[in-house]
């Protein structure tokens, strides 16, 4: 019945498939379905059919901040990274879609000598990701370029909500805890100097290359930021950089990294991360929490 949907709907798809192709980390089981619709209207049609089926589902971006369980996802995987529209607005407005990489974004807004969310150039996920998360790096948080965010509701609606109403904070957003799908965003950006934004750019680049584990599958930085406090800091104060649970790893780069040496499994990772806030826990009496989302 699924399969014969997507098929008549032309909404590409991919059947029984790993999730390790599908996640920063490489790590996870197979879903039963992995479905990748090619914009908003092809979205809407899917989410009501697997509502009306009641068929579960996830909706991921490029998987760069979140890990599926070993057994897999007996359901549906929805990934946005097929709606990759970019349309520019006028001379400072630009509209992206939640499968653009942060990165192709960044680069074309270079392009266009746009400043404001140049801080997310290396960030590994994409539009969508990272207005649900509220993504941030050096200083900037994605939110302070946000104009209005467009998603569909719980009802199969599509809707606008905007900048004021969504929530923003660290690694926060309205987003988390509802039934909505995030299909794009319009960002209100500055007029820049091309060659200058570019300059920063590369930097903020090299610093993310010279200190962070950028070889080894990873979620990016793997717990909050605890108030008054830098996780990496507290982690390598316990002693626990280079700590390993099967083959995952504290690492030895950067202590606020869990990264995959090869051959970890959701299970390693996850048990990792308990141990560090445990035993920074016990140390220092701070508490951190897992920032990467486990389905």
């Amino acid at each position: 019945m699924l399969k014969t949907f997507l098929t008549e709907n032309n909404i590409p798809f991919l059947e029984n498939e790993s999730l390790k192709k599908h996640t920063t980390f490489k790590v996870g089981g197979n879903a039963s379905f992995v479905a990748l619709p090619e914009d908003k209207f092809q979205a809407v049609k899917l989410l009501k059919f697997l509502k009306e089926n009641e068929i579960k589902y996830y909706i991921i971006g490029r998987g760069s901040n979140v890990i599926f369980r070993d057994n897999g996802f007996d359901g549906v995987v929805v990934k946005t990274a097929n709606m990759q529209q970019v349309d520019y607005i006028g001379e400072t407005a630009v509209f992206a879609g939640a499968g653009v990489p942060m990165n192709v974004l960044c680069k074309s807004l270079q392009e266009h000598s746009l400043e404001g969310l140049e801080f997310c150039y290396g960030i590994p996920g994409n539009v969508g990701g990272g207005l649900y998360m509220n993504a941030g790096a050096y200083g900037g948080e994605i939110c302070n370029a946000v104009c209005e965010v467009e998603y569909i509701d719980e009802n199969c609606e599509i809707r606008t909500i905007d900048v004021k109403d969504c929530d923003f904070a660290y690694r926060h957003s309205v987003f988390q805890g509802k039934d909505w799908f995030i299909t794009g965003c319009r960002f209100e950006l500055k007029k820049g100097d091309k060659d200058k934004i570019l300059e920063f750019m590369e930097d903020i680049m090299q610093r993310r290359i010279d200190k962070q584990p950028l070889d080894k599958p990873s979620a990016g930085s793997s717990f909050k930021r605890p108030a008054g406090y830098f996780a990496a800091a507290l982690i390598e104060q316990c002693g626990l950089k280079g700590c390993s649970i099967g083959g995952a790893q504290v690492s030895e780069k950067h202590s606020g990294f869990i990264v995959n040496k090869g051959d970890a499994t959701c299970s390693d990772i996850v048990a990792l991360a308990e141990y560090v806030e445990k035993v920074v826990f016990e140390k220092t009496g701070v508490a951190i929490e897992k920032e990467m989302i486990i389905v």
